[in-house]
């Protein structure tokens, strides 16, 4: 058995640390596994979101930090401000991006089911990862849990994060 955090774990950590401190975050991604330094992290994209006009629902703006805990052993490493043009991406920060899923939309029990199964696909990614073991196949079913639960106006940061090496 590992002695590892699960990502569940990480995921707690990372909520419980940053959510009370950032009024202005209303926002935290799910768990993205990047790589520093020959290292694997979970990098957290935080952020505004709320719905400011019922038209248009709960409205998410650009990530304006980026978290990233380490793998080893699930400790906080880093808390970065960051903006669209972090990531090559021509976005005015003070715009919403689009729709995001709600907070109540996030509790459903399926939502709930499939972040489970994120979860789940995260940690046997990176045991593989660690133990170089083959992952293609394993992280083909995180990608695909990870597709099914993120809002789509993300989904240019998360392919700049994913699995990219972080700076």
């Amino acid at each position: 058995m590992s002695d590892q955090p699960s990502t569940s774990v990480v995921t707690a950590s990372a909520r419980n640390l940053i959510s009370p401190s950032l009024q202005f975050s209303n926002y935290m991604t799910l768990p993205i596994p990047v790589v520093s330094d020959a290292k694997l992290f979970f990098a957290f994209l935080v952020g505004r979101g709320e719905a400011l006009n019922p038209e248009a629902g709960y409205q998410i703006w650009p990530p304006s930090l980026l978290a990233l805990f380490d793998t080893d052993n699930g400790q906080f490493h880093e808390l970065r401000a960051i903006s669209p043009g972090y990531f090559s991406i021509d976005h005015p920060v003070d715009e919403p991006m689009g729709k995001g899923l709600s907070p109540p939309e996030k509790s459903t029990t399926e939502y709930l089911q499939n972040e489970l199964h994120l979860f789940q696909c995260c940690d046997n990614v990176i045991t593989a990862i660690r133990s170089q073991q083959a992952h293609q196949d394993l992280f083909k079913r995180f990608d695909d849990y990870f597709r099914a639960l993120t809002e789509e106006a993300l989904i240019p940061y998360y392919q700049k994060l994913c699995l990219a090496k972080i700076a």
